[in-house]
């Protein structure tokens, strides 16, 4: 697990047991090297949606690898093609799930194997979301998912 944001690194390795999470830094290729012996992740996945993150994301996978990209992004995204091609990797594009996906999440939701009270970390009314923006801007460090309720 990778992320730029110190808090969110803290909450993986808390919450889901995540050892290997990882700081974004100057040195996150070297440190995903040390934590793999030099041979990188055999999928990496990545759903920020930030074509910089994507980007730098090929340099992750190893050698056959496969590389997941789960989310749609406006810009041109640009990769080394002979580092690709010398890595032999696959490249996944993928914003679709199957029914039996969402059965499995749901799954591990009922079972509390997944556990969505520390996921669910701010919340308010649609007619508050307004007044909430600014102070939500603020509390990135603590923030995972945000659930507006309409109706209420």
């Amino acid at each position: 697990m990778l992320d730029a944001n110190t808090a969110r690194v803290k909450k993986a390795r808390d919450i889901f047991g995540f050892e290997n999470a990882v700081q974004l830094s100057t040195t996150t290729i070297e440190e995903l090297a040390a934590l793999t012996g030099d041979e990188y992740y055999d999928v990496v996945v990545d759903a920020t949606g930030n074509a910089k993150a994507i980007e730098s994301g090929f340099e992750y996978v190893a050698h056959g690898g496969s590389y997941v990209l789960v989310s749609v992004v406006l810009e041109t995204i640009s990769f080394s093609d002979p580092e690709f091609h010398k890595r032999e990797m696959t490249l996944i594009g993928s914003r679709n799930a199957a029914r039996q996906d969402f059965e499995y999440v749901i799954a591990k939701i009922e079972s509390g194997a997944l556990p969505t009270d520390e996921l669910h970390t701010h919340s308010c009314g649609l007619m508050d979301l307004p007044g909430a923006f600014p102070d939500w801007s603020v509390a990135q460090d603590e923030m995972i998912k945000a659930i507006v309720s309409v109706g209420d």
